[in-house]
């Protein structure tokens, strides 16, 4: 796996021991003349692996991580593009880079660079931005480009949702001296601190970069969470409100169905528009639209 900020490094071999280092050279001079070491022949087919046209893949999910290893079942190579917002992300199968690319500017480079053949987009539904460079980036090169989708969540029935655009307008409609349960990640957290009437629990992977008013309480923890779990947390906290941004998907769904049942009240936070892009629900469906490799 090559791992790299902002570009593609290939891993160091493993030399070994002083006594391995001499089984290998005697092993080399039993060798015939004309044969390869197994070294040189792992470099060769690494360098015949780079020959091959990449598809670029927007990840940081974990149906981004499916995607990779199914891609590469089927004969790709992937490079996987991930943010960089948490310092210790799971890694998928494949070669992977980790930052930025600097806009479409950018994107458009390295896809020159690295001889990208297509793009594949699974990156979270509210990474907005990379989505909006991926699909520029791929019509100025004129790269086919797919994405897939988590569907979002919808109500059953007998939810106490309040749909709102973004988290500003979330913070907004918080209720006077709520008890909020705020599930969005770390990014977003500080603007919630101009409400001192909330008592917030707040909960992301990465702690948060902001120092936490008094009135609040962090836990750590990455997704998925059981119904239990989420049921004994929010009941100890005595939440009566849940702040949460419609990803989809099953990973967080328990701390909705917890809601549900208490009957609590949910700011839903929805999607931002995208461009008009072609989406699919499923990764096994990603490859009708890529070129073969």
């Amino acid at each position: 796996m090559s791992i790299a900020k902002g570009k593609l490094l290939q891993m160091p071999n493993d030399t070994g021991s002083e006594n391995t280092q001499l089984k290998d050279v005697q092993a080399k001079d039993a060798q015939p003349k004309d044969a390869q070491p197994k070294d040189a022949q792992a470099e060769s087919a690494k360098r015949e692996s780079r020959k091959q046209r990449p598809i670029l893949l927007l990840g940081g999910t974990s149906e981004a991580r499916r995607l990779a290893e199914l891609l590469i079942r089927e004969g790709y190579r992937v490079i996987s593009s991930l943010a960089g917002v948490t310092s210790e992300p799971v890694l998928p199968k494949g070669e992977v880079r980790i930052g930025g690319f600097g806009g479409v500017d950018g994107m458009v480079e390295f896809i020159k660079a690295e001889n990208v053949l297509a793009i594949a987009d699974a990156s979270h539904p509210f990474a907005a931005q990379i989505t909006r460079n991926g699909f520029e980036a791929a019509k100025a090169t004129e790269l086919s480009y797919v994405r897939v989708e988590r569907k979002p969540w919808k109500p059953l029935g007998n939810e106490r949702w309040t749909r709102v655009a973004d988290v500003e307008a979330a913070v907004r409609a918080l209720s006077k001296n709520s008890r909020a349960f705020v599930a969005i990640g770390r990014k977003d957290l500080e603007k919630f601190a101009v409400r001192d009437d909330l008592s917030i629990l707040a909960r992301s992977i990465e702690e948060p970069e902001m120092e936490l008013p008094e009135n609040w309480k962090f836990i750590q923890g990455r997704p998925p969470f059981s119904y239990d779990d989420e049921y004994s947390l929010m009941a100890q906290a005595k939440v009566d409100t849940l702040v949460v941004k419609n990803s989809g998907g099953k990973a967080v769904s328990a701390k909705l169905q917890v809601a549900r049942d208490r009957r609590m009240r949910v700011i839903m936070i929805e999607r931002p528009e995208l461009p008009d892009i072609r989406k699919v629900r499923k990764i096994e469906q990603v490859v009708q639209f890529l070129p073969r490799p």
